[in-house]
């Protein structure tokens, strides 16, 4: 208990500090009635443009938080109920200072309060599925590839040379197609598509290039558009999928992580 009131006060502590040093100097926090699943997330470099996001997604966002087992605590309404926000800055700012200053805007509006805890949670654990360590046809060690957004590089690349971009390309509902992702990302993005925490424990380092082709446990919302083909409804699960393209498997054990633990929020914000 004594423990937990310590890192509670910190936590405090630290948001207070948040929101006196590192706030947007105009902000708009409004909610989103059109109806739809629609949305948009745009980061400036001097603010954020978010249109009709749940706020749930919104907390993840200025926390930090890919895993959805590190959340808890969220009402059942933050998960459907969606909000517009427009914020600006004085000036060009970092990641780091963009979730201070949504922090911050999330206190003052939506009078988000939350601590930080260790809990014990069920994980799934990414791992070599042989022993001898043989992996699956579909993931390659990465030959190198262009960083996103860099096309001075691609423009000076020799002809017929490698100018593959580094990251998710486009594979449509039921592929993940990834170029020159290190593992640990890989897991993020399965944590997203199966709302579960995954950790990497592979033990394989640098970048691979990951095919995988599967059936999705969940059909597509509404209004979500999802480029490239639809996934095939008699494909393999994802956890087959794992194993069978990427010599990799899923399996579930117990862990200790660093919960963020929401104590109150309220739906309506306060005057912009």
């Amino acid at each position: 208990m004594r423990s937990h009131l310590v890192l509670f006060c910190v936590f405090a502590a630290a948001a207070l500090m948040a929101q006196t040093q590192a706030a947007f100097e105009v902000a708009s926090v409004k909610p989103n009635k059109s109806g739809t699943t629609q949305a948009n997330v745009g980061m400036p470099p001097n603010g954020v443009n978010f249109v009709n996001l749940p706020l749930r997604g919104i907390i993840q966002l200025a926390y930090g938080i890919n895993q959805p087992s590190k959340l808890a605590g969220v009402p059942d309404w933050a998960v459907t109920e969606r909000y517009d926000i427009t914020a600006r800055a004085a000036g060009p700012i970092t990641q780091d200072e963009r979730r201070l200053m949504l922090q911050a805007l999330l206190a003052e509006r939506l009078k988000l309060v939350a601590h930080l805890e260790k809990r014990e949670v069920i994980v799934l654990a990414l791992m070599l599925a042989r022993n001898d360590g043989k992996l699956g046809k579909n993931l390659v060690e990465s030959k190198g590839c262009i960083a996103r957004g860099n096309t001075a590089a691609k423009d000076a690349a020799p002809a017929g040379a490698q100018t593959q971009i580094c990251g998710p390309q486009t594979g449509g509902a039921g592929r993940l197609i990834l170029v020159g992702t290190p593992i640990q990302q890989f897991t993020s993005i399965l944590a997203l598509i199966l709302g579960r925490t995954v950790i990497d424990k592979t033990g394989l380092a640098g970048s691979y290039d990951i095919d995988l082709t599967y059936t999705p446990e969940q059909p597509i919302p509404a209004g979500v558009n999802v480029p490239g083909p639809a996934a095939d409804p008699n494909g393999p699960s994802i956890y087959t999928a794992v194993r069978e393209q990427l010599g990799l498997k899923l399996e579930s054990q117990k862990d200790q992580e660093e919960v963020l633990v929401i104590d109150h929020v309220e739906r309506q914000p306060s005057e912009n």
